[in-house]
C-alpha cells in the first residue's frame, strides 16, 4: 500500500458512524489520503422485499452518504480533502473486507443502527477486526476536541510480529499528529505469584525480570526511534494484564494502537483477547493493525 491509498469509512446513518467519519476525515487529511464513504443497501436474506423496497433503500443510503460527506468536508478546516461516496448492493462486512485489500485504512463506528441494545461491539466492527487486510480503526465517539491538548498515542507491544506492525503504525500516527507516543509492555499475562504461593515455591520477583522486559521493549523501539527521531517516546514496562494496562493509559490518549493478536495468539487466530478487550473498553478510537 502507498500513502495515497484511500481511507474507507462504513456509513449507516448511526451517530457512531458519523463520529467515525469525523475521525477519518481528519486522519485522511493528515496522511494525504482520499476519503471513500461506503453504504450498503443489501436486502434481508431469504425474504422477498415489498414493492419499492430497493428504491427506498437506495434513497436512504444516498441520504446517509450525503450527510456524511457534508460532515467530512465541514470537519476539514483546510480545504483539499477528496471525498467520494459509494452505495454497494453487498452486505457491509464482505464489501468493506474486499475494500480493505487495497485501502490504507478502514474506519467504522463501534455499533451501528442494527445493533442489539445489549451489544457492546457491533457485528460489522467485530468481523472486520477479525479479518481486515489493512489497519482498522473502531470509533466509539469522537469530536475534534478529542485530539486537542496534545493528547498522546498509546501502543501495546510484546515483541511479537503482530505487535511490531502495530508499533510502526503508532509511530506513524504520533508523527503525523505531532504528539508523544506511549509504548506499553505488560510483563505478566497472569498472576504467577499466586500460583507459586499455592505450590509452595519461592516468589518470582518483579525485579528478576524487569531488566529483561526493558531490554525487549528497547529492542522493539530501536529502529523506529531512528526512523522517527522527532517523536518523543515514553516506554512503560508494567507487571499487569496487558488489556488492563492499555486501558489505564488510554484514559488520557487520543488513539490506542494494538495488533490483531500477540504472543498469546496463534496462526489463523481471528482476534486476540487483549485486542478485543481494548476495543470494548477504550473510550478513544482503537486502531487494530494486522500482521
Amino acid at each position: 500500500m502507498t500513502a495515497t491509498a484511500p481511507t474507507v469509512v462504513g456509513v449507516d446513518g448511526s451517530s457512531t458512524a458519523l463520529d467515525a467519519v469525523r475521525w477519518a476525515a481528519c486522519d485522511a487529511k493528515l496522511h494525504h489520503s482520499q476519503l471513500i464513504l461506503v453504504s450498503s443497501m443489501c436486502p434481508p436474506a431469504n425474504a422477498l422485499p415489498p414493492t419499492g423496497y430497493y428504491d427506498a433503500l437506495q434513497e436512504e443510503s444516498e441520504r446517509a452518504l450525503a450527510e456524511a460527506r457534508a460532515l467530512a468536508l465541514h470537519t476539514d478546516e483546510r480545504p483539499g480533502l477528496q471525498v467520494s461516496t459509494k452505495v454497494t448492493p453487498e452486505p457491509p462486512i464482505p464489501a468493506l473486507l474486499e475494500m480493505s485489500k487495497s485501502a490504507r485504512m478502514v474506519v467504522v463506528g463501534n455499533r451501528g443502527i442494527g445493533r442489539i441494545n445489549r451489544a457492546l461491539l457491533g457485528s460489522v466492527s467485530s468481523a472486520l477486526a477479525s479479518h481486515t487486510r489493512c489497519p482498522l480503526t473502531v470509533v466509539r465517539a469522537w469530536s475534534a476536541n478529542d485530539s486537542a491538548g496534545r493528547r498522546n498515542v498509546v501502543v501495546g507491544t510484546d515483541g511479537s510480529a503482530a505487535s511490531l506492525s502495530a508499533l510502526e503504525m503508532a509511530f506513524e500516527q504520533a508523527s503525523g499528529r505531532g504528539v508523544d507516543l506511549t509504548a506499553v509492555h505488560a510483563w505478566a499475562d497472569g498472576d504467577f505469584t499466586l500460583i507459586q504461593s499455592n505450590q509452595g515455591l519461592e516468589p518470582w520477583g518483579w525485579s528478576d525480570v524487569h531488566s529483561e522486559a526493558d531490554r525487549v521493549l528497547a529492542h522493539s523501539l530501536e529502529n523506529l526511534r531512528e526512523k522517527y527521531p522527532h517523536v518523543r517516546v515514553r516506554p512503560v514496562v508494567v507487571r499487569d494484564r496487558p488489556a488492563h494496562a492499555l486501558l489505564d493509559h488510554a484514559q488520557a490518549a487520543q488513539l490506542v494502537v494494538v495488533g490483531t493478536h500477540g504472543r498469546g495468539g496463534f496462526v489463523g487466530m481471528l482476534l486476540g483477547s487483549v485486542s478485543r478487550k481494548v476495543i470494548l473498553g477504550a473510550a478513544c478510537p482503537v486502531m487494530i493493525v494486522p500482521r
